[in-house]
């Protein structure tokens, strides 16, 4: 009895080595799993990725080639925008029509012709009566009833006039003193009245004389001033002298053959 209580008995031990076993297994379960989910994870994503790539490649494909497709609207405007075609008797009115607008642009056309005509043949006659007014004012100075000829000796000098019916030019400056105030700039009053009886004596016209020069005839209350026409056919020496309260009054006129040297 005593050596067969003493045998060895491993049956206490299997219950444990069972359960390494299972937790053996269950940890390599446990394994697959979490890679089968990280791999599922993962096909999830990159799918996602790819089906968002693939709707926008399709979308702008569709955007591409999506066809324009007109309106019934439009076609409706379009056929209502189509010219009736005008029966006989509109065509009879719109050839009359034509006709009578022809006729009035033609007859307008004439009456502009026929005004610019008249306008051109005005001006020209305007300019040619200009020029010939101051041609004969100019001759009517030299060649007046009153007007005394004389010769001269100055090489320059065609001819001397003197007469008797010239008068002063009107002044508007006001006496300050016994002598007058002379003076030879081209902005004051007594320069422009200078001027103004330069043309006056010789029948130019001031807008279309030169005044070569203008200066003291050797006292305050004298002046000499030689001018011509633009185009220097007519050239004049002029002399004149200060009449108290009255202006610029010319004495003689010179007609030169030629402009001396005004230097």
């Amino acid at each position: 009895m005593a050596e067969t209580k003493r045998r060895y008995n491993p049956q206490p031990n299997r219950p444990q080595d069972k359960k390494k076993k299972m937790d053996k297994v269950l940890n390599g379960l446990i394994g697959v799993v979490v890679l089968l989910i990280l791999v599922v994870a993962t096909m999830i994503i990159l799918g996602d990725k790819s089906d968002d790539k693939d709707t926008a490649k399709e979308t702008d494909k569709m955007q591409q080639e999506k066809p324009v497709i007109k309106q019934p609207a439009e076609e409706e405007e379009d056929e209502s925008d189509e010219p009736e075609e005008p029966t006989d008797t509109e065509d009879n009115d719109e050839e009359n029509d034509n006709v009578d607008d022809s006729n009035v642009d033609d007859s307008t056309s004439t009456e502009e012709d026929t005004e610019s005509n008249n306008s051109v043949d005005q001006t020209q006659t305007d300019s040619n009566t200009s020029t010939d007014n101051n041609s004969n004012s100019s001759e009517d100075k030299t060649n007046s009833s009153t007007a005394k000829k004389e010769d001269s000796d100055d090489p320059i000098v065609k001819e001397v006039i003197k007469d008797s019916n010239w008068k002063p030019t009107a002044t508007a400056q006001k006496e300050s003193g016994a002598q007058h105030n002379s003076s030879y700039d081209s902005n004051s009053t007594d320069w422009k009245e200078k001027v103004a009886t330069l043309a006056s004596t010789t029948g130019l016209n001031e807008d279309e004389m030169i005044v070569w020069y203008l200066k003291n005839g050797g006292s305050p209350d004298t002046a000499i001033g030689t001018v011509s026409s633009k185009d220097k056919k007519d050239k004049y020496r002029v002399y004149m002298k200060w009449v108290k309260n009255k202006g610029w009054k010319p004495t003689k006129m010179e007609v030169l053959n030629t402009l001396p040297n005004t230097n």
